[in-house]
C-alpha cells in the first residue's frame, strides 16, 4: 500500500496536469494520442529467457543479457518490472536496487527526494510523469559504498501507441561511487509509441555517479526525458548520452545545480541523426557552488532530411566558477538542418564562462585524401563521421567506454 504522502502528490500532479503548460523548446505532442495500457508482461528469472527480438533490441543499447561486468539489472518491458536483481555482496557493501513503486513503499525518506531538483509544474510531460508514472529504477549507493562495475537498466517498448512513463531516482551518499548504464529500446513490431520519463539524481559530498544513456527508437516515436540533478561539495556527476536511430522527435534539457563547493559536472552527447528526425537536445548547469566546474560537449553527425537543435546553458552564480560550452554538428546531406543555441550567463564578474559552436559539412580535401588512400566516397565520409562522434569519454570505466565505442561504431557502418 502506498504512503499517504504519495497518493497526495499523485492527486497534486493531476490537478496541475489540467492545466500543464508545453515544454519550452521541441515539438508539442499530444500525450492523450497515447495510452498508458499495455498488455501485461510476466517476470522472468533470467534475462537470457526474453525472446530473441527483444534480447537483440537491447544488445545494442548496451544491454547484457550475461550481466557480466554488471553490478545489477534492472528490466522494465512497457509498464512491468520482469527483471531486477543485483549481485548479493554489493547489498553487502551500500548498493540497493528496487522498483521506484516498492521503494517509496520502504522508504518514508524518499517523500524529500519526490520532484524535489524536477519540478512537477516545469512542464506537461514533467506533471504527466508525477500524476502517472509506472516503474522506475531505485538507485542508493550508502555512504562509502564503492560500485566497481555498471548498474544496466533497459526500458524497453513493444506496446503500439502506448506511452512508458518511468519515474527514476538516483541517490549516492557522501563518499560513494556508482555507474549506471541505461539502454532505451523497442521491439521491431511496435511502429509508434510515445516515452516520457523523469529521472532525479541527488550526488552527496565527495560522491561520485556517472550515468550514461543510449538510446535507439523508432521513426515514429516521440521522446520526452526529463532530469534534474543537484551536485553537493566535492560531488561528480558525468552524463553521457548517444542516440543511435531515427525518431519522430525528441526533446530534453537536463539541468544540473552545482550547489556544493568544488562540485563538478560533465556532459558527453553524440548524436546520429537519421530519417526525418525532429530532434530538440540540450543541457544546462547553473553553477551555484564556489569553484564549482561544468562542461558540455555535444557532437552530432547529420544525414538525410534530420533537423537538430543543439542547446546548452551555463550560469555562473558564485566567484570562481568556471564552465566550458561546445556544440559541433557535422552536416551529411543538403536537407538536413543544425543549429546551436549557446548560452552564457555569469552573474559575478569572477566567473569564467566559454563556448565554441560550429556547424558544418565535410572539407572536401579530407574526402579526396582518404579517397585517395583506396576508400570509396561513401567508405570514406563513414570513417569521418564516425571519428567525429567522438566516444573517448573522460572517467567512464575502460569496459563501458569500449562498449560505447563498439556500438557507435557499428551503428554508423551500418547506416552509412
Amino acid at each position: 500500500m502506498f504512503p499517504k504522502w504519495y497518493t497526495e502528490k499523485r492527486r497534486e500532479a493531476k490537478e496541475l496536469l489540467k492545466k500543464a503548460k508545453p515544454a519550452k523548446y521541441g515539438l508539442d505532442v499530444d500525450l492523450n494520442a497515447f495510452s498508458l495500457q499495455a498488455p501485461s508482461h510476466a517476470k522472468i528469472n533470467e534475462l537470457a529467457s526474453l525472446e530473441k527480438d527483444v534480447r537483440d533490441a537491447s544488445k545494442v543499447v548496451g544491454t547484457r543479457d550475461d550481466e557480466e561486468y554488471r553490478s545489477g539489472t534492472y528490466f522494465q518491458y512497457d509498464n512491468d518490472v520482469v527483471y531486477l536483481q543485483h549481485n548479493k555482496s554489493l547489498k553487502e557493501k551500500g548498493l540497493v536496487i528496487h522498483s521506484i513503486d516498492d521503494a517509496v513503499q520502504m522508504y518514508p525518506w524518499l517523500e524529500k527526494y519526490w520532484f524535489k531538483e524536477l519540478p512537477m509544474g516545469l512542464d506537461k510531460y514533467t506533471t504527466y510523469v508525477a500524476a502517472n508514472s509506472v516503474g522506475g529504477a531505485f538507485v542508493w549507493a550508502q555512504e562509502g559504498a564503492r560500485i566497481e562495475h555498471p548498474i544496466q537498466a533497459c526500458l524497453f517498448m513493444g506496446a503500439d501507441r502506448a506511452i512508458q512513463a518511468p519515474h527514476n531516482i538516483i541517490v549516492a551518499e557522501p563518499h560513494s561511487k556508482v555507474h549506471l548504464i541505461t539502454g532505451c529500446t523497442v521491439h521491431p513490431k511496435c511502429e509508434t509509441a510515445a516515452h516520457v520519463a523523469a529521472t532525479e539524481i541527488y550526488v552527496k559530498e565527495g560522491a561520485e555517479v556517472t550515468w550514461s544513456m543510449i538510446h535507439s527508437w523508432g521513426e515514429n516515436f516521440h521522446v520526452r526525458p526529463r532530469t534534474g540533478a543537484i551536485v553537493e561539495d566535492g560531488g561528480t556527476l558525468m552524463m553521457n548520452y548517444v542516440l543511435l536511430s531515427p525518431v519522430k522527435s525528441i526533446q530534453m534539457y537536463p539541468t544540473v545545480v552545482l550547489k556544493g563547493k568544488g562540485a563538478r559536472v560533465s556532459f558527453r552527447n553524440l548524436i546520429l541523426g537519421r530519417g526525418k528526425s525532429n530532434i530538440d537536445v540540450g543541457s544546462g548547469i547553473i553553477l551555484s557552488g564556489e569553484e564549482s566546474k561544468g562542461e558540455i560537449n555535444s557532437r552530432a553527425v547529420i544525414m538525410d532530411e534530420t533537423t537538430i537543435d543543439m542547446r546548452g546553458l551555463l550560469r555562473g552564480n558564485k566567484p570562481g566558477t568556471k564552465g566550458h560550452l561546445e556544440c559541433r554538428g557535422l552536416l551529411l546531406s543538403d536537407k538536413a538542418k543544425a543549429r546551436a543555441h549557446p548560452n552564457l550567463d555569469a552573474r559575478t564578474n569572477e566567473a569564467d564562462l566559454t563556448h565554441e559552436a560550429a556547424v558544418g559539412k565535410i572539407a572536401e580535401e579530407e574526402l579526396f585524401y582518404l579517397m585517395t588512400r583506396g576508400l570509396s566516397k561513401d567508405e570514406a565520409t563513414s570513417l569521418i563521421a564516425r571519428g567525429f562522434l567522438d566516444t573517448d569519454i573522460p572517467g567512464l570505466p575502460p569496459a563501458l567506454q569500449k562498449e560505447i565505442g563498439r556500438i557507435v561504431s557499428m551503428t554508423t557502418r551500418e547506416v552509412m
